[in-house]
């Protein structure tokens, strides 16, 4: 072979083995000036092996040097070659003489059998077709097993179970290195290509394999490398290894060379068509069998963090990372580049962190950070937040993990707090804006030991939570807080001392509450709400979609009023959505204002200066707030308790109403929701009632001018008279309600019958008053375009797009839309580019709920019931099949009730059941289950096909294949009338599975249930629209 030119990539077959091999890669064993000469060598090194050196000797004595054997040899061939068949003629003489004959007498018999053959051709040959199977039973006897042990034998590394160490940042390259490489604009594959461009990287892994693995039995060094994760198709040459020491002689040569298999087949690694990031990360590994770390020298340019794509960077800091467990891998840079790579890739990086911190010298406290040391107070977040912090091994938690924790959902205090605490130098925030990270800086560590150890101890135990995650305070005070107790009920807190407080509303709230809310309607939402919010009110604005949103807590007027009262008359609300800019921009004449939209405050002069009209309003606020104060500590004057309650009231309802007229004549959109809290008194519920139908009347205008409780319930004649009279539209005789009402709470339903009555008739109509009503439509479920709604604007905000699928499981499976919105917002992640949301992320986002937020429609129409949730939990948390006794167990139910569900879930495919046991019918968080994208069978069927699996499931067969009977036969054609399945949704037993079945299948007749009341006097006259609806209804 020619080995002048080591850059000469020729291919050269080998004869013994038939394989190929590039010359480049070739160790010469021995050399000679010619080719006949190299070849002698060649021939008396192969007789030496065979162990006939004395015949080959002879041979040259007899026949002389290669080129002569050659001739010989060839001579010998062409002598002693037989002579070939093919130049003789063996056809013996006169074989043919009777041909003719032969031909003449047997062709027709020839012919006449191949007839019948044909005719006769396979004329039984399905005789005992239905007799005999070609099935062999066992055969999938073991076929589950045998592909199990495949998968887990060709199962790859789990990339974050790799081991991991620090790399060095440094400005200096290191002296001596086994490799210095370049990042620049490199991917993982390119710094592969690199490293193993150093001869010195390839001995230093061959050694390690063979330290590794030198002597090992060959099951046991399958069974390693498995662990390792290395590829399927390398183990075997690193086999072939362990077998060349295991040997009495050691052999290096040929397949047991480990350098053999590092140059050949792990070096070239990522040109596998096979192979993915994960498998190099895995080979990677294999240098922990090393006693002497290699230096390996990586510069870093600006190209590699400006132009290379972070998911690529991710890929090259894992692999530096896996290597320097093993290798001492020193990063060179300048401060300010090796500064971006920290900014990006500090959690990627182990090591980095330090080099940060190295400037920042253990000190004392100083006074700014004690002082921060002793504000901290007991179930503040801005302890938890450093707790948590301290907590992590890596002192390092995403903004998504710290929103997790924050109790109030706001996520603009944690920011607030982030911010707050990096001015301090206490934290330290990085990442990308799509994944922001927040770090635990020696001074924030300080700060905490100093809490932890002086200020906590100076305290009562009881003064401060030790867990941290969700307390009953929060950590934001805003102006006068602590004033304000709007209700005896929730007057006092656990502790006494939680003040009133208005806070901005968290992101997935917001939403939720706006996609419940109907325009100018009133949405009952039936589930749970948070108890440590009692004494907290919320308000939020999205100025983009011009949009406002108020929660309060109450079981009672006095809370209603007061607290969206006061979330409206905020500071911070106020300038958000009616700053005085706005405020002065107001068209409508002042008489208008004044006397026909009954806008409190509006004065001509506060009306020319925005900045005085917002002061109105806030002092107004300020005012409710110190009468509420005041009613709690039984400071009301001459006036009796009640009378001063009800002035309360009255100037509540007054500002609330104020600020929602103002927000209408901007055109901005408003929703309010009501939290109503579990187990309060029919009579509170009832007084409730009352209170929202007086604020809807308040709230409502006809003709887009006139107040109607001014026009309509008005009892004050004074107030009358200054009123503009409505000039009513015999075409148009209704009026509308601007906000929405979306009230929510476990016991909703129980305030409908008397809401109905008061959103009708609030109080009695004066005798004057004009011949208009307002439509009031009231749904008591929130359906499926809430949800949608909802999910869509919490997917949005971390560019992920919602799915059909997706947003029928979610209506299927989870009590509220707030529930859906508020797992989504707080387990998903942003993205940096849009794709779909997935259904192993669904599952994910829903093992945060509670039992009682999954499935609670199963319970009965009074009491709805966890069971069905803590069952479908304890399978969303599975990451294996459970039996029926295991899932019993971990959900803490009797098997009985397992089985009872089963025949609930199993059909709609929300329960899996086979071989294997019981799980959840949704994909698994794995790269399989990612790519499988599973949902329950039910999603995207018919409701007729989701209700047949039910009845298949539960009704006798004799029952369920009669058409006769009342539930059966619902699915057949009955005197030419189509199959009617709607009729089980209101079927005592089988409406609520029939409900169920609905929302996951997005059947036709998904609307929800909605109803309208009429606010206002008897009407002799209609709008053309409802004389129109009327005249088709009847």
């Amino acid at each position: 072979l020619p080995t002048h030119d080591r850059q000469t990539n020729v291919v050269a077959e080998c004869p013994c083995c038939g394989n190929g091999h590039r010359t480049s890669k070739l160790r010469p064993l021995e050399h000679h000036e010619t080719r006949a000469g190299a070849a002698e060598l060649r021939s008396r090194r192969l007789a030496k092996r065979a162990g006939e050196s004395e015949v080959y000797e002879n041979l040259l004595e007899d026949v002389g040097p290669f080129n002569a054997q050659q001739d010989e040899i060839e001579r010998q061939i062409e002598r002693d070659a037989p002579i070939s068949a093919e130049k003789m003629d063996l056809t013996p003489i006169e074989s043919d003489r009777y041909e003719d004959l032969a031909k003449t007498v047997l062709e027709p018999d020839r012919r006449k059998f191949e007839e019948w053959a044909e005719e006769y051709a396979g004329l039984y040959e399905d005789a005992f077709e239905t007799e005999v199977s070609t099935d062999r039973p066992g055969d999938e006897l073991f076929a589950e097993e045998i592909a199990d042990d495949l998968e887990s034998w060709a199962s790859r590394a789990d990339r974050d179970e790799l081991s991991r160490g620090e790399v060095t940042l440094t400005d200096q390259q290191p002296a001596s290195a086994a490799a210095i490489v370049d990042l620049e604009t490199t991917t993982v594959t390119d710094l592969w290509t690199a490293l193993f461009g150093h001869d010195d990287v390839r001995a230093a892994l061959a050694q390690s394999l063979a330290d590794l693995f030198g002597g090992m039995e060959p099951v046991e060094c399958y069974d390693v490398l498995e662990e390792y994760g290395i590829p399927f198709w390398v183990r075997s040459h690193i086999v072939n290894v362990a077998r060349g020491y295991a040997s009495d002689s050691v052999t290096c040569d040929g397949p047991a060379d480990p350098r053999r298999v590092v140059d050949e087949i792990i070096a070239p690694l990522p040109e596998n068509p096979l192979a993915e990031t994960v498998d190099l990360l895995a080979v990677a590994s294999l240098f922990d069998g090393l006693e002497t770390e290699p230096v390996i020298g990586v510069v870093v340019r600006d190209a590699f963090v400006d132009d290379v794509r972070r998911d690529q960077r991710v890929d090259v800091c894992d692999l530096l990372a896996v290597l320097a467990d093993a290798c001492s891998v020193r990063l060179v840079g300048s401060t300010v580049t090796l500064g971006k790579v920290a900014n990006s890739h500090r959690s990627d990086l182990p090591g980095v962190s330090e080099w940060c911190n190295r400037n920042r010298e253990v000190q004392q406290i100083d006074a700014a950070q004690r002082q921060v040391a002793t504000a901290l107070e007991r179930g503040d977040f801005a302890v938890t937040m450093l707790r948590e912090l301290s907590r992590d091994p890596n002192g390092i938690l995403s903004y998504s993990e710290l929103y997790s924790l924050y109790p109030g959902d706001d996520d603009s205090r944690v920011r607030q707090l982030v911010s707050e605490y990096v001015d301090l130098e206490l934290v330290d925030r990085f990442g990308p804006r799509t994944d922001r990270k927040v770090e635990l800086l020696p001074a924030g560590e300080r700060v905490l030991e100093l809490y932890e150890t002086e200020i906590a101890r100076q305290r009562s135990i009881s003064d401060f939570v030790s867990g941290g995650g969700k307390q009953q305070q929060q950590g934001r005070v805003p102006t006068r807080s602590g004033v304000g107790g709007e209700a005896e009920a929730d007057a006092v807190t656990a502790d006494g001392t939680a003040p009133y407080r208005t806070r901005y509303m968290a992101p997935d709230e917001h939403a939720a509450a706006a996609a419940c809310g109907q325009n100018g309607g009133v949405t009952l939402v039936r589930g749970p709400v948070a108890d440590h919010e009692r004494r907290t009110r919320y308000a939020s604005y999205d100025p983009e979609r011009g949009e406002a949103v108020a929660a309060v807590r109450a079981g009672g007027p006095l809370p209603l009023t007061t607290s969206a009262a006061l979330a409206l008359a905020s500071p911070e609300f106020v300038d958000r959505a009616l700053p005085a800019d706005k405020l002065e921009s107001i068209d409508d004449p002042p008489v208008i204002v004044r006397d026909a939209r009954c806008i409190g405050g509006a004065s001509d002069r506060a009306l020319e200066d925005g900045q005085e009209f917002r002061e109105t309003l806030i002092e107004w606020g300020a005012e409710i707030a110190d009468m509420t104060t005041k009613l709690n500590h039984g400071d009301h004057d001459a006036l009796d308790r009640a009378q001063f309650r009800s002035e309360i009231i009255r100037s509540a309802q007054g500002l609330w109403g104020t600020i929602t007229h103002l927000l209408d004549l901007f055109g901005i959109d408003v929703h309010y929701e009501i939290r109503v809290p579990e187990n309060t008194d029919q009579d509170d519920l009832d007084a409730l009632a009352k209170s929202i139908g007086y604020a809807a009347a308040i709230q409502s205008t006809y003709n887009g001018h006139y107040a109607c409780y001014r026009q309509l319930f008005e009892d004050r004649e004074d107030k009358r008279r200054t009123a503009f009279t409505a000039q009513v539209d015999a075409a148009d005789p209704t009026g509308s309600l601007i906000p929405s009402f979306v009230v929510r709470g476990p016991d909703v339903h129980r305030l409908e019958d008397s809401l109905r009555t008061y959103l009708e008739s609030p109080t009695e109509v004066h005798d004057d008053a004009p011949e208009f009503g307002v439509d009031i439509p009231i749904r008591t479920d929130p359906g499926r375009d809430a949800y949608d709604a909802a999910i869509r604007r919490v997917l949005s905000r971390k560019n992920i797009r919602t799915t059909t699928e997706a947003v029928s499981t979610l209506h299927g499976l989870v009590a509220t839309p707030h529930d859906a919105a508020r797992v989504l917002h707080r387990r998903l992640s942003s993205e940096a580019e849009a794709r779909d949301v997935r259904p192993d992320e669904l599952r994910r986002a829903l093992q945060a709920l509670e039992p009682i937020a999954i499935l609670p429609q199963l319970g009965s129409a009074d009491r709805r019931t966890d069971t069905a949730g803590k069952i479908v939990q304890t399978l969303l948390a599975a990451d294996d099949p459970l039996s029926k006794s295991e899932l019993a167990e971990r959900a803490g139910v009797s098997k009985k009730t397992v089985y009872n569900y089963r025949e609930q879930l199993e059909p709609l495919g929300i329960m899996v059941v086979d071989e294997g046991g019981y799980r959840i019918g949704l994909s698994a968080p794995t790269s399989d289950g990612r790519e499988s994208r599973t949902y329950p069978t039910a999603v995207g069927a018919r409701f007729t096909e989701a209700v047949d699996a039910v009845l298949e499931r539960r009704l006798p067969t004799d029952r369920y294949a009669d058409p006769d009977d009342p539930i059966g036969g619902l699915l057949f054609w009955s005197d030419g009338d189509p199959p009617n399945p709607w009729a089980l949704l209101d079927h005592p037993d089988y409406g609520p599975i029939a409900r169920l079945a609905r929302r996951l299948t997005n059947g036709q007749r998904t609307r929800p249930a909605e109803t309208a009341v009429l606010m206002g006097p008897e009407m002799k006259q209609k709008s053309l629209e409802g004389a129109a609806v009327s005249a088709s209804a009847d």
